[in-house]
């Protein structure tokens, strides 16, 4: 599926507002309801503009959803990196000590009661191929940040892709389960990393015996 860039490029400073209100408003709709919810008319609603000028300012619909997935991913990697440097800001030891909830932040909302929202809607993408576009592409600057946070820490054989996999995955879990996303991505991760680094001299014995709280 090949998606263009909109001709409709804003030259006025409202034009340029108006069109990222459109975007942030799909790219709203997208992450609460899914792909699938985001129309003409509703983000039109949504960015309290008239019906006429989403299809002013993208030429269709998948358009407009590659450019809100793409913003999605932007905000989900800037966390990410929010967190790369907090983890680089840190001495080695702390980094180490706080591994869990470097990660966790880094790969999950910060509120627990958006994080089944996130996971439905990250599901949900499967129904645009502009949006699984978006997604993809993005991910290079995730999965950076999420490697930043590795090599701080020390860990080898150890991929960006493998931890995000491993919350994800722990996460969906517990949400079809009715269960705490957070508190069960951070059981997982601390029953995989902290036998890793005590196997690999990077902490104490004693350290992390619990549920990485």
């Amino acid at each position: 599926m090949v998606v263009k860039k909109t001709t409709q490029e804003p030259k006025s400073i409202k034009a340029q507002i108006t069109r990222a209100s459109l975007v942030v408003a799909a790219a709203a709709i997208m992450q609460e309801e899914g792909p699938s919810a985001v129309t003409y008319r509703s983000v039109a609603k949504r960015a309290n503009t008239a019906a006429s000028s989403t299809g002013y300012y993208f030429d269709s619909i998948s358009d407009l959803l590659y450019e809100a997935g793409d913003y999605n991913m932007r905000s989900w990697a800037r966390r990410a990196e929010s967190v790369a440097d907090e983890a680089e800001e840190m001495d080695v030891a702390s980094c180490r000590e706080h591994v869990v909830d470097l990660f966790l932040s880094a790969c999950m909302p910060a509120d627990t009661g958006t994080a089944a929202p996130h996971y439905m809607q990250l599901l949900a993408a499967s129904e645009s191929g502009a949006v699984t576009k978006a997604y993809r592409a993005g991910r290079i600057r995730l999965d950076a940040a999420i490697g930043r946070i590795i090599e701080r820490v020390g860990l080898k054989d150890v991929t960006p892709r493998f931890v995000i996999a491993l919350v994800d995955g722990a996460a969906v879990s517990a949400v079809s389960e009715g269960e705490s996303a957070h508190q069960r991505a951070r059981d997982l991760l601390a029953e995989w990393v902290y036998p890793v680094m005590r196997r690999d001299g990077l902490l104490a014995e004693e350290h992390g015996s619990g549920n990485g709280n």
